[in-house]
Parts: structure tokens; sequence; C-alpha cells
């Protein structure tokens, strides 16, 4: 059952006596009650329904209150006013999309007790800048930053697990990102395309360099892999033109098409591998191959010498 109450819509949940806030038309400030009164039952207010502020575009405050758990999907997506959320530290779940398309947000603070940062929860969110993230979290999902244009740095907590493909894709202004030891996966296009970003450090128990992980970092200078890495996958570093050096450790054992095309200041790529990584197709273009020293293990020349791929490296030298 739909109720407005003062202004605000709610779903009332008889057998339990908790309260949602529904769909309906925002504008200004709102503040959410922690309970509501309806027919001489009070309901103590549990969640922000799926879409319930979406598309409010004059919204420009909302303050939750401690009584909320949940905050469903798409909850402010498309909010183009809102500026300042007040979240309570006791919310566990926000739905993905939440604050997606949220454009005039500038800085959040996550609660404490938050386990996840959902799918494209913030997307679009071009002008955030500052995000707390509370120690509870496990997972940054697929697009969950991705075009947050603004966003210059951020420091995940230990106990995060894994980085979702595109998670940061455009974040423009990003310089830098801690990336916990915790982490074992850091999947496709994690960071691609963050242009200010200019070191990266894998954490030790990632083991797979995948797709597009750091391409278009037009600005990265200096990556540091761990001894473990098995491959680094499709476009890993594409078009990163300010990276003079890598080091790929003796664990390697295969690099994927156009690894490091582009990378037009490389001028030293050293393999720690004695035997010649699986290579299927060109890892690089014709000035990657023509300006960069391959640097192998001593006595190896002659096995990347005749290795596919690796062969068309016109300087070849010994560590």
């Amino acid at each position: 059952m739909v109720v407005k109450i003062n202004g605000i819509n709610f779903n009332l949940d008889a057998a339990d006596k908790c309260a949602a806030v529904a769909k309906g038309v925002y504008k200004g400030e709102v503040v959410i009650p922690s309970a509501v009164e309806h027919d001489g039952v009070e309901y103590y207010v549990s969640a922000v329904g799926e879409g319930a502020f979406a598309s409010c575009e004059q919204l420009s405050s909302v303050t939750i209150p401690d009584s909320v758990r949940a905050i469903g999907a798409s909850a402010f997506k498309g909010c183009a006013a809102l500026q300042n959320v007040a979240l309570a530290d006791k919310v566990l779940i926000i739905g993905s999309g939440a604050f997606s398309g949220c454009t005039a947000l500038k800085s959040i603070c996550l609660p404490e007790y938050l386990v996840g940062i959902e799918a494209s929860l913030f997307e679009g969110c071009a002008a955030l800048e500052r995000v707390v993230v509370g120690s509870s979290i496990d997972i940054v999902d697929e697009y969950a930053f991705c075009g947050c244009e603004s966003l210059k740095e951020l420091n995940l907590p230990f106990g995060v697990k894994s980085i979702g493909s595109w998670a940061f894709r455009g974040c423009k202004a990003l310089r830098s990102i801690v990336l916990p030891d915790s982490v074992t996966a850091i999947n496709k296009g994690a960071f691609w395309e963050c242009e200010s970003l200019e070191e990266f450090t894998l954490p030790p128990s990632v083991n797979i360099v995948e797709q597009g992980i750091l391409a278009k970092c037009v600005s990265l200078q200096k990556v540091n892999i761990h001894d473990g890495v098995l491959s680094v996958g499709y476009g890993a570093f594409y078009y990163c033109p300010s990276l003079p050096e890598i080091c790929l450790p003796q664990s390697l054992q295969s690099v994927e098409e156009q690894a490091f095309r582009g990378c037009s200041a490389l001028r030293r790529l050293q393999i720690d591998a004695e035997a010649a990584p699986m290579c299927s197709r060109d890892i690089a273009d014709a000035g990657v191959y023509a300006n960069a020293v391959l640097y192998v293990p001593q006595g190896c020349v002659g096995e990347y010498g005749f290795a596919r791929v690796w062969s068309k490296f016109d300087n070849v030298e010994e560590i």
C-alpha cells in the first residue's frame, strides 16, 4: 500500500510495520523521517525503494535516517541537481546505479557498513571529486565510477577483493588510487582512459593483467608488476605514450595482441622469463619494435630471436 505522508510517498508493509520511500516527484531539500504514522499505526522507515527519486531533476538535497538499511537500484538516478546526500552509517546495501547521472554531486561519504560498491553506482557523476569509503567494502563492481571525470583520488580499504570491468573508465582526473593487497582480480578496462594516472602498482594476488586495464592512460610513467603474473591481456597498455619502460616477471607465460601498441615512449621492455612468452599476434606497432630495446635473461637472445612476434624487435639484449 502506497500512501503520501508529509509530501513523501511510502510503501507500507503492514506485516512488518516498516515503510519504504516510494516513487514520487520531489523537489528541493528532502528529509526522510525515521518513522511515519498512518491510521494510528507507526511504521519505521527501513528503505528507499528502487527508483524512488529517479529523474527528480529539481531535487537538491536528501537526508537519509539511521533507520534505513537499504537503498534500491536507481534510487536517485538522473537527479541532475542533487548536490548533498547525507547517508547514515547503518545502510548496508545501495543498489546498482543508485546515483548514476547525478551530475552535480561533488562529494559523498559512503556508510561504514556498506558491503559493496555496486555496478554503475556513480556512473556519469562528472562533478564527483571526493568519495569516502568505509572499511566493510569487498567489491567495486563494473562501471561503478565510470565517467567520474573530476574524481582525483580514491583509497580503498583492505578487504576489497575485486575491481569490476570498466570500474574507473574515463576518470580523467584520477591521479592516484590505493589498491589493497586483498585485491585478487582487476577486470578488463578497469582504468581505461584515466588520463592523469602516473603510476600503477598491481596488487600481489592479481596474476592476470586483463584486457585494456590501463589503455589510454596517457600520463602513465611507471608500472609495478610483481613476480607471479602469468599473462598480459589484449591491449593492456594500449596507447600509453608516456610509459618509458616496463619489466615483466619470470612467471610470464603469454602476452596478447596489441598489449603495447601506441607506447611511443617505450625504450626498455624487460622480460625475465627464460622461455619466450606465447604471442599469437602483434603485441605492438612498428615504432615500438624499432625503438624499444627488448631485454631478456642471459643466454636467451636466441630463444627470443626465433620466437613468434618477439623476433620483430630490432634490438634484443641480455639483462
